[in-house]
């Protein structure tokens, strides 16, 4: 099943959407539950952005001293939401030239992809070892 952020936003009727310019891709204000989203990025980019936003919304204020450890747990939820078929994931990877074509493929950004590959479970890594490994010896047999 597909993960809809804007749909999960909608749910969210005490929050509200603001739009800004310049500065970061997102934040949220949890004192006041409101998101904000950057003008002017691709709709992977705002698609990646407000699935992080509502998991900042959903998680809480992080404890403070704790906001990088916050961070790196929100991107990995994110990523995890947005690209949950280990799948497809390997067969944009074994199809694509570089990580940014194959993020595209996946309607994420390079950053959610990346999180996405850094927090693999054992089982996951080996699936895609064994995927991409498939897809090297079949480009030699083809060369």
């Amino acid at each position: 099943m597909q993960y809809h952020p804007w749909r999960r936003l909608r749910e969210l009727v005490h929050v509200t959407l603001h739009w800004h310019d310049d500065g970061p891709a997102g934040w949220c204000r949890h004192s006041t539950q409101d998101v904000s989203i950057r003008r002017g990025m691709t709709q992977a980019e705002r698609r990646s952005t407000v699935t992080h936003e509502v998991v900042h919304l959903e998680r809480g204020p992080a404890v403070r001293g704790f906001s990088e450890r916050e961070e790196r747990e929100v991107d990995k939820e994110a990523a995890r939401r947005l690209l949950p078929d280990i799948r497809e994931v390997g067969e944009a990877l074994a199809w694509a030239s570089c990580v940014d074509e194959a993020a595209d493929e996946l309607w994420v950004d390079r950053g959610t992809l990346r999180a996405r590959l850094e927090h693999l479970h054992p089982a996951e890594r080996a699936y895609l070892r064994r995927r991409l490994a498939d897809d090297d010896v079949h480009q030699e047999e083809t060369a």
